[in-house]
């Protein structure tokens, strides 16, 4: 008798064991969090998640980014793309191992870093705001174009291709194709000091022509506009509601 109670016993805790370590094993984990950091320490935190992630087969990881009231709607969307990037093209992670999510507004800005097991989900934080509406007419991003030059013959950087471009716009088109009545605004701004009209020109029909190929966005709902000089290549993403347009007063510089 006492045989068998040790027998069942054992059996007990090996069951528990295993039910334990799946639990553990399927659970979605939060690696690391953190705020706005310097690119090298944010850098290095991706590293180690990297390694992380690929210690577990089945994860994937998730990056999820909160803004703040004062930032721009877009900001989740292109910081989490940043690490997006990096996570595929300097680490080696596949693409369908890594999520983004747009964790909405809360208190400041905050990334988080999660590991997460087939079947379950990271947890929102638990000061996440609801989204106000927006006005009639508003910018939702921006982004600026590099003035180093990779390659002697071209003498511009233009981040066109789709790996480039779709960080800072995806969630702009995406929003255009949840509101087909907004109109898209794209505001070009050249840098004073090196630029002239041609440069502005080439930024806005870079945009707009894959706003029209990726989200295959009616041409007729992108207007552009050559926002004139600034410190440095700038394009502001605007939108509006018909029958607006932005106003644009930002961003000048005396010639």
């Amino acid at each position: 008798m006492f045989r068998k109670m040790l027998l069942v016993i054992s059996v007990l805790l090996v069951l528990y064991s295993v039910t334990l370590a799946q639990t553990s094993r399927e659970s979605a984990r939060k690696f690391d969090e953190f705020g706005d950091i310097d690119a090298s320490y944010e850098i290095a935190r991706l590293d180690n998640f990297a390694i992380a992630v690929q210690q577990q087969p089945g994860s994937k990881a998730f990056l999820i980014v909160y803004r703040t009231r004062r930032d721009l709607p877009g900001l989740n969307n292109r910081y989490a793309h940043w690490m997006r990037s990096y996570l595929l093209y300097s680490r080696g992670l596949p693409a369908e191992r890594v999520v983004i999510v747009d964790g909405g507004v809360t208190t400041c800005l905050w990334q988080e870093l999660w590991i997460v097991m087939p079947g379950t989900a990271p947890k929102p934080r638990d000061d996440v705001y609801g989204n106000n509406p927006q006005p009639s007419v508003y910018k939702f991003d921006e982004h600026y174009y590099q003035i180093e030059k990779p390659n002697p013959d071209e003498p511009i950087y233009w981040p066109s291709a789709p790996e480039n471009l779709i960080g800072y716009l995806e969630a702009y088109g995406e929003t255009l194709l949840k509101d087909r009545k907004l109109v898209a605004y794209l505001v070009a701004f050249r840098d004073a000091d090196r630029d002239d009209r041609s440069v502005t020109q080439r930024m806005l029909r870079t945009e707009r022509d894959f706003l029209i190929k990726e989200f295959r966005i009616n041409p007729a709902r992108i207007k552009t506009i050559d926002g004139g000089y600034s410190q440095s290549r700038t394009m502001e993403l605007w939108l509006a509601q018909p029958g607006y347009r932005p106003i644009i007063t930002s961003y000048r510089v005396a010639r």
